[in-house]
């Protein structure tokens, strides 16, 4: 990729300085322990975006924010530190000083929710930009922090994005009441459900449908919830944080086939693709049916299969878009110190035709959240799940609920 970037993303005039061989980024996930997998991914996601920034594909001609070339800007070089979090909150402070140490100048986080807590409060004390791969909670725009950026759509936007798929089917069916059902984790986890029921209820009551009050929360806790708190005319929206939560939503929405839909949403909605005979529709941030469709993501597709011999996963193509959204705040910095760099993230405009995602695009708020970030609604289908919500995004207009 490229020293220069295309019309809408320079600047006029930028000191001249002598630009370094190389400079690195770093990249913390879990290398080893229970989600070893998720590092996995991230790290080839992550890798092949280097790839591309460092050297010139002319048989792949991509319209990515960086223009065709080697490098950043002056030719420089981007390099990758590892740094293996092991999921454990507790290790990240080391880890994150040590990379930031050994000259990285950004950070890369793709690893769970209390990871990423942990990860924000020490770059920020440090003062070295965080761009997150995976978090969505908005409990984050809650901590004033100044450099983590979160790329994914938040929980309320993919509250939202159910609520409106809803809205769109008034002509033919009438939703008048949204139930929540979650589990109960504890920890950050918890936290996060709790910020999200009360994004349900909130959300809900503003967008003018009833909303099943606290205690009336379908509970996911057990293999076999209980569908009597559900009604028809009711819609349910289902939290999912774990696979065995995924399983359980799927379970409430053959038991209320024919009766109320069930939308599955949350940190764990891609286990859906392990669950037996799905029936719950699901709000992602990540659609692998239409990546196949998307022109950018075909190709980064093909790539990443080739040099992985692997298809690309939602881990894997997050975590290249949270290095490509880094690296292009690095390649427009007047420097590469720590500050210039987290300034540059802050000032990132991605338009949607820029990304291999199903966003509008990537642009930062005064939180660190994406603003163009925008969740898509899928069904499964014989041939795998589809796109079919938003309509300008979806496969096919036909829709069951």
């Amino acid at each position: 990729m490229s020293a220069l970037l295309m019309s809408a993303c320079t600047t006029d005039s930028k000191p001249a300085t002598t630009a370094p061989a190389t400079v690195a980024i770093g990249l913390l996930v879990p290398s080893s322990g229970p989600n070893a997998q998720i590092g996995q991914q991230a790290t080839l996601g992550a890798k092949l975006a280097i790839e591309l920034v460092n050297r010139d594909v002319p048989a792949q001609p991509l319209p990515l924010p960086l223009g065709p070339g080697a490098g950043l800007r002056n030719g420089t070089k981007l390099t990758l530190i590892p740094g293996n979090t092991e999921s454990a909150p507790e290790k990240v402070e080391k880890e994150t000083t040590r990379l930031v140490e050994n000259g990285a100048v950004g950070l890369i986080v793709a690893d769970t929710i209390d990871v990423a807590l942990s990860t924000g409060r020490v770059t920020d004390l440090l003062g070295v930009p965080l761009v997150d791969a995976l978090s969505t909670s908005d409990t984050f725009g809650e901590l004033n922090r100044t450099g983590h950026f979160r790329i994914q759509p938040s929980d309320q936007r993919e509250v939202t994005t159910a609520l409106d798929l809803l809205y769109r089917q008034k002509e033919t069916s009438q939703y008048r009441r949204i139930v929540t059902a979650a589990g109960a984790p504890t920890g950050a986890l918890g936290d996060e459900v709790a910020s999200l029921k009360n994004s349900i209820q909130d959300l809900s009551l503003a967008a003018g449908y009833e909303a099943a009050g606290k205690d009336q929360v379908v509970s996911l806790a057990t293999p076999n919830p209980s569908a009597n708190q559900v009604s028809k005319g009711d819609a349910v929206l289902a939290v999912v944080t774990s696979p065995a939560e995924a399983a359980a939503a799927n379970e409430l929405a053959v038991k209320l086939k024919g009766t109320a839909p069930v939308i599955a949403l949350g940190p764990a909605v891609s286990a859906l693709d392990g669950v037996k005979n799905p029936a719950v529709l699901r709000a992602a941030g990540w659609s692998n049916e239409f990546a196949a469709r998307n022109p950018i993501a075909q190709v980064i597709g093909s790539m990443y299969e080739q040099a992985y011999h692997t298809n690309l996963t939602e881990v894997a193509a997050d975590a290249f878009m949270a290095t490509l959204v880094l690296a292009l705040g690095m390649d427009q910095a007047v420097d590469y110190t720590k500050t210039s760099v987290r300034n540059a993230v802050q000032a990132v405009n991605i338009p949607a035709t820029q990304t291999i995602m199903p966003w509008n695009g990537v642009r930062f708020d005064g939180n660190g959240a994406n603003q163009l970030a925008a969740g898509v609604v899928e069904q499964r289908s014989p041939n795998g799940y589809l796109v079919v919500h938003p309509m300008e995004l979806a496969a096919t207009p036909t829709l069951l609920l």
